[in-house]
């Protein structure tokens, strides 16, 4: 597989060839519910074997009995030895004992305790991060070990003979824009993409790739029927889950696709309801781009940047 490249932004409206992805196996986690059902479903309309990995039991023994390649396996993502057992599980899962792709999609929101006031008399209280926990701990871990299984199949040298494997990252539309009162949601999102830049230049090197999907608002939920009235009312138009579904399954389709991120938006910004920002290689700055081209250059392999 060839390294990092900056490719400008991915054509969106190029049709998503599939047949690149049928019979592969995935793990997706928080892929019980919301925005991960989306990316299950629409792996497994593809012809994908999915591993969805929540702590809903519900939910996700009812996706597994729904739709075909599918398996549930209760996990809690900031639990390290949940997620060893995942792993292991999706590998015997896996017709082929392979594990293609990776997509860290648990995370949480709610209201935060960082920005709360404890009012004018009151001592503040240590605040509650398990949103840290679970958004970044979390991911942490499911990228440690989607590594080690990268690596274990494809070995540590570049070969022909590597597979495609790829992590997708979960972010959001709140690692670009403004969102008010959300500082743990936002400092967590805004991680994602310096997971990714830091991982994008070595991982070819395993065989693999890493890009990140930042969706805005969707209505699953990450947040109370309240709180999408006001979005709603104020005149935010919501993006598409399924959207998001295809958006996932451009990326993983495509081998060329490696350090991107992809905004899932509005139908109104992108006839398919996703898009290339293409941000991630600074084309507004000169000064940006010409520091990153002299002074990133793709580390060895030895380095062990992905180990």
């Amino acid at each position: 597989m060839e390294g990092y490249t900056h490719t400008g932004p991915i054509d969106c409206d190029k049709p998503i060839n599939s047949d690149t992805v049928r019979g592969k196996t995935a793990i997706i986690t928080g892929g019980a519910k919301g925005l991960g059902e989306a990316y299950v479903r629409t792996l497994s309309a593809a012809g994908v074997y999915v591993c969805i990995a929540d702590p809903d039991i519900e939910n996700g023994q009812r996706l597994e009995a729904q739709l075909p390649r599918t398996k549930y396996v209760p996990c809690d993502v900031t639990n390290w030895d949940d997620q060893l057992r995942l792993f292991r599980e999706a590998a015997s899962f896996s017709p082929s004992g392979r594990i293609s792709f990776v997509v860290a999609n648990a995370g949480i929101h709610r209201p935060d305790e960082v920005y709360k006031y404890a009012g004018d008399e009151q001592e503040p209280k240590e605040p509650n991060l398990d949103i840290i926990d679970v958004n970044l701990k979390g991911v942490l871990f499911t990228a440690k070990l989607a590594a080690h299984y990268f690596i274990k199949q494809n070995g540590q040298q570049p070969s022909p003979q590597q597979e495609d494997t790829c992590l997708v990252l979960i972010g959001s539309g709140a690692a670009f824009l403004d969102c008010p009162r959300g500082l743990q949601y936002a400092a967590t999102k805004w991680a994602m993409r310096g997971i990714m830049h830091s991982l994008r230049r070595t991982v070819f090197y395993y065989g693999s790739r890493v890009n990140v999907i930042s969706p805005w608002y969707v209505k699953t939920n990450i947040l109370s029927d309240e709180a999408f009235k006001h979005v709603q009312e104020v005149g935010v138009e919501f993006a598409e889950a399924e959207d998001a579904g295809q958006c996932l399954l451009r990326i993983l389709s495509d081998q060329t696709i490696n350090g991107h991120s992809l905004f899932v938006c509005a139908r109104k910004w992108a006839p398919n309801g996703y898009m290339d920002l293409d941000l991630d290689d600074y084309p507004g700055s000169t000064l940006l781009q010409e520091i990153q081209d002299d002074q990133i250059k793709p580390a060895p392999v030895s380095l062990g940047l992905f180990a």
